[in-house]
C-alpha cells in the first residue's frame, strides 16, 4: 500500500494502537524509502560506539571533511523525558508504515523511543517497566536487526522488536540483572556482541547509584546473556567464585560480605574478536585475589566471550601496583574502560585504560599483566598523564589514521580532548602526545569517515583528528551529561538532558 506521507500512515494505524505506542507528536513528512539512495548505505549502529561496517573512522561515506562545514539543523524532536547516553541506529527496517529508517534512545525512565532517521517522528514508543530511580543506559539491537534491547528500571533487560515495538517474552525473557534495583543500577550502555565463533552475546553491567552510593550494599557485576539460548552467566566482581545474583540478605550465601567494584563505564563490557576475550573494568572495592581470593576490585579483566571463569577466577586480570591509593582516594579505574587499538605488525596486541586518577594505562591485551595470567600486579607498557587534566568520564575514541597507518587516540572530558599517535620508542611500544584543546568539553568522542566528532554542553562539533582544528560547530543541542552522538548514513544524532533528539546533516540532504 503506498500512502502520500508517513504522517497519513500512522495516524491511520495508531487509530487502532494500544496507548503504549502511542506517538506524542504529529509525524513529519514522509520518508518511507522508494528506491535506494546511492549515498544511503544502509549502515547501521546497533550499539553504544559501534559503527558498522568497522570501528576505526571510515563507515559513513557521506560526510568528509570537506563537506563537515555545511552540516545544517534538520529535526529536534522532544521526549517524554531525557535519553541520557547514545541512540542506535536501524536501517531498512520493514514496518507496517514502510520501510523505515530508525533512531532509537532509551530514557531515564528505561522507556525506549524510535524516531523516523530523515524527519524526526515518533514512530513508537514503550510503557516503561515500574521501577526505582533512573538509568543512563542506552540500548542495543541484535545483528539481525529484529530485536532491540534495553535495561529497565525494574533490574530486568527487556526485548523488544524493532519494527513496532512490543515487546517479546519468554526463553528468560526479560533478562534479571539485578535483585537490588534499590542500590544498584545499570548505568553503563547495553553491548551486543558476536564472536569469532559466531555465538552472539548480549552484555550488561551493574554499579550503584550516588546515594547511598560506595557505603550501600551492592557488588558490580557483569551478566552475559546467550541471545540463542535465553541463558545466562554472571560473573561478580567480589566474591568471584559465586556465580549468581545476589540479594539483600546479608550474612547469607546469597549475598557477598564485600561490597563495591561497581562497573559503570559507558561501554561496560568490551569484546575484543583477537583474543576472543570479553573485557571489563571494575571500580573501587577489596582487592585479594593477589594473595588467592575471589575480591577484584580496581582491576581490567579478561573473560570468556560466555562470560565464564574458571571456578571464579578470570582468563586474565591487570590490577594497577597502586590499587590502594585509588581505592582509598575514590580514583575509580571504572569511570571507563578498555579501548582496544588495531594491531600494528612487531607490536603487542595493545589496549588503553584510563580512569579518574588524570592518567592512561597501555597495556597488552594477550597478557594484562606481563606474568602469564591472573591475580598479579601491575605489567602495563606505558603509564602517562593527560595532557588536558582531569578525570576520564567518557570512553576514548580510536581511529587508523590513513594518512601513517598508525593508530591514534582521543581521550577527553571537561577540560578538553587530547590526541595520541602510536609510536615505538626503545622497541617498546609508546603513545605519543600530538595535539590537546582544552577549549573542547567532551563526552565520549566518536570518529567518522576520518572526522572526529564531540559534544559537550551546548555545543556538538567535528574537528580534524590530525590536527585539533574545529571544522563545524552547533549550539542547537541542550545541556549534555553523558549523552554522546552517533553518525551513520550522512546524519548526525544527539540526545541532550532538555529531552531533545536533534539530528543535523549537510544543507539540503534529506
Amino acid at each position: 500500500m503506498r500512502m502520500k506521507t508517513i504522517a497519513a500512515a500512522l495516524a491511520a494505524a495508531l487509530l487502532g494502537m494500544p496507548a503504549a505506542f502511542a506517538v506524542d507528536k504529529e509525524p513529519v513528512e514522509h520518508h518511507q524509502r522508494k528506491r535506494p539512495n546511492p549515498f544511503d548505505a544502509g549502515h547501521d549502529w546497533l550499539g553504544f560506539n559501534t559503527a558498522a561496517p568497522d570501528t576505526f573512522g571510515t563507515a559513513d561515506r557521506v560526510v568528509t571533511s570537506r563537506n563537515v562545514g555545511d552540516m545544517k539543523l534538520q529535526w529536534k524532536t522532544k521526549l517524554p523525558e531525557a535519553a541520557d547516553g547514545s541512540p542506535v541506529y536501524v536501517a531498512n527496517v520493514d514496518t507496517q508504515w514502510g520501510v523505515l529508517d530508525l533512531v532509537i534512545v532509551s530514557t531515564i525512565r528505561g522507556r525506549v523511543v524510535a524516531l523516523d532517521a530523515p524527519g524526526g517522528a515518533i514512530v513508537w514508543q514503550t510503557t516503561p517497566p515500574a521501577g526505582p530511580r533512573w538509568t543512563t543506559s542506552s540500548p542495543a539491537v541484535d545483528p539481525g536487526k529484529k530485536f532491540v534491547y534495553a535495561y529497565g528500571l525494574d533490574g530486568y533487560i527487556h526485548r523488544y522488536e524493532t519494527a513496532t515495538g512490543r515487546e517479546v517474552t519468554g526463553g528468560g525473557w526479560p533478562e534479571l540483572v539485578t535483585l537490588k534495583g534499590d542500590v544498584e543500577k545499570g548505568s553503563s550502555a547495553l553491548s551486543l556482541v558476536t564472536t569469532a565463533s559466531g555465538k552472539s552475546y548480549l552484555y550488561m553491567t551493574i554499579a550503584a547509584y550516588p546515594d547511598p552510593g560506595d557505603e550501600g550494599d551492592y557488588q558490580g557485576h557483569l551478566v552475559t546473556v546467550d541471545l540463542e539460548t535465553g541463558g545466562q552467566k554472571v560473573f561478580n566482581a567480589l566474591c568471584s567464585d559465586k556465580a549468581i545474583h545476589f540479594a539483600d540478605k546479608p550474612g547469607t550465601d546469597q549475598d557477598c560480605s564485600a561490597r563495591q567494584a561497581g562497573i559503570w563505564a559507558r561501554a561496560g563490557a568490551v569484546y575484543d574478536g583477537v583474543t576472543d576475550r570479553t573485557f571489563i573494568t571494575t571500580g573501587n572495592g577489596t582487592f585479594d585475589a593477589a594473595d588467592g581470593g575471589f575480591n577484584w576490585g580496581t582491576c581490567i579483566i579478561a573473560l570468556r566471550p560466555d562470560g565464564s571463569t574458571e571456578g571464579g577466577v578470570p582468563l586474565d586480570s591487570y590490577t594497577p601496583t597502586e590499587y590502594q591509593r585509588i581505592n582509598d582516594l575514590d580514583l575509580d579505574l571504572s569511570s571507563t574502560t578498555i579501548a582496544i587499538l588495531p594491531d600494528v605488525p612487531g607490536l603487542p596486541h595493545l589496549g588503553v585504560q584510563s580512569g579518574k586518577d588524570w592518567l592512561f594505562r597501555l597495556v597488552d591485551l594477550r597478557d594484562l599483566s606481563r606474568r602469564g595470567g591472573p591475580r598479579h600486579l601491575g605489567g602495563e607498557l606505558q603509564v602517562g598523564q593527560v595532557p588536558q587534566g582531569g578525570e576520564i568520564l567518557s570512553r576514548p575514541a580510536v581511529w587508523l589514521s590513513p594518512f601513517s597507518n598508525r593508530p591514534w587516540v582521543f581521550l577527553s572530558n571537561w577540560l578538553g580532548i587530547s590526541a595520541f599517535a602510536l609510536t615505538v620508542q626503545d622497541d617498546q611500544p609508546r603513545l605519543e602526545k600530538m595535539w590537546v584543546q582544552q577549549k573542547y568539553a567532551s563526552t565520549s568522542p566518536i570518529v567518522a569517515n576520518h572526522v572526529l566528532y564531540y559534544a559537550g554542553p551546548h555545543e556538538i562539533a567535528a574537528v580534524n583528528p590530525r590536527t585539533g582544528e574545529k571544522l563545524w560547530s552547533s549550539d542547537l543541542i541542550g545541556g549534555i551529561h553523558w549523552q554522546s552522538p552517533i553518525l551513520v548514513n550522512g546524519r548526525l544524532f544527539i540526545a541532550d538532558e532538555d529531552a531533545n533528539v536533534t539530528a543535523f546533516a549537510i544543507d539540503g540532504r534529506r
